[in-house]
């Protein structure tokens, strides 16, 4: 009696089941998601470089008002422009190991070659405080590689920099960041493991352009300032106005003598005169030149400041065709996959729905005919 009481429960319990799987939800997966680890790695590598731009613009710009000449001024925002630029291409890339890496070899290069060049190469009597600047970044990095990676993978990073910034010196100021996706790559399988590379779903790839965009254009609103900064140094460093108070102390020089010789010498005044007119026709001539020359540098400045600004935008735009090609790539990939998952849960609902009930209907029918012929013996 109790195992028919069983059985009776147990077919009412799956016939519940089967009617119930209208309830049944099918989830879509967009892409496996990055790990905890990389995403906080990810985004306590791009708050490194928001502050290593903050830093590096504010001692930059603590050099630019205490500098004396304008020669260090200069230096002091070409370093902040290149340094800006460099980060936001280190820390904005896809790959957080790779983005911290690059930023990493930056800081270090930074400090190890203000460390070696002489003040005079440098900033003068301002170069402390942009030691002191690389010093503390290159510090902090670290520590924030320590904090976001394990052990092993912090002493493997680690090791990784030091041999590149070793075997790769910076050939030149104009070097940008260096880009060790390969050379990474390459490191790993060196030491018998392999780079696990995701782009993370739909939602976090959208994240990354977005972020990856206010990154490029944060720095490139920087640069834009700060470039007409260095023009104006530079326009007042060689200006119209020097070159023609150099002119006027001469010219002034000359009328004090020519005034002396027409005082005493009435009788060469004509000829001091016709020379004061030679003399006059140049200096003209010249101010003349210096104006002209003036104006031709403001136009060549204003066009090599449009062909940065085209490249930069053209740069972005290609970068951001890049990124939709490859999420509109990954999307279409994924649609074959997704129609199959698709339809085997379209089929197994009808199985469920339809052969569910019937197989209860036929044991429940067998119980019952079983049950009769028990009553009527």
């Amino acid at each position: 009696m109790k195992m028919q009481i069983a059985k009776i429960l147990l077919g009412l319990f799956v016939a519940v089941a089967a009617t119930g799987c209208s309830l049944l939800k099918v989830a879509v997966s967009t892409g496996d998601p990055l790990p905890k680890a990389d995403v906080e790695l990810r985004v306590m590598t791009r708050g490194f470089y928001y502050d290593m731009a903050s830093e590096v613009a504010r001692a930059a710009d603590s050099i630019v008002s205490g500098a004396p000449d304008a020669a260090t001024r200069i230096r002091a925002v070409r370093w902040k422009i290149r340094a800006t630029r460099a980060g936001v291409s280190a820390a904005m890339q896809g790959i957080p190991e790779v983005a911290l890496a690059d930023l990493w070899i930056l800081c270090r290069r930074m400090h190890e070659g203000f460390a070696r060049r002489p003040d005079s190469l440098l900033f003068g009597a301002q170069s402390s405080v942009a030691r002191e600047v690389a010093a503390q970044l290159d510090v902090r990095i670290a520590q924030l590689a320590r904090k976001g990676l394990s052990g092993a993978r912090y002493e493997l990073l680690g090791r990784f920099v030091e041999e590149y910034v070793r075997e790769n010196p910076l050939r030149g100021e104009n070097d940008g960041a260096a880009n060790t996706t390969l050379a990474w790559l390459e490191f790993m399988r060196a030491h018998g493991r392999e780079a696990e590379i995701a782009t993370g779903t739909i939602a976090e790839v959208i994240s990354d352009v977005n972020d990856r965009l206010s990154g490029q254009t944060q720095q490139l609103s920087n640069s834009i300032g700060w470039s007409k900064d260095l023009l104006e140094m530079e326009f007042r460093q060689d200006s119209m106005g020097a070159r023609l108070a150099v002119r006027l102390d001469s010219l002034d020089g000359r009328f004090a003598r020519l005034a002396v010789v027409a005082e005493h010498l009435p009788e060469v005044s004509d000829s001091v005169m016709t020379r004061l007119g030679v003399q006059l026709a140049q200096l003209l001539d010249a101010v003349d030149a210096t104006v002209d020359n003036a104006f031709a540098d403001v136009g060549r400045q204003r066009m090599e400041l449009q062909h940065y600004v085209t490249g930069e935008r053209e740069a972005l735009v290609a970068q951001l065709r890049t990124t939709v090609e490859e999420l509109l790539r990954m999307m279409f990939d994924a649609v074959p996959g997704l129609v199959g998952k698709v339809l085997l849960y379209l089929v197994l609902a009808l199985a469920v729905l339809i052969g569910g009930p019937f197989a209860v209907g036929f044991w429940l029918g067998g119980v019952r005919q079983r049950t009769r012929e028990r009553k009527n013996q």
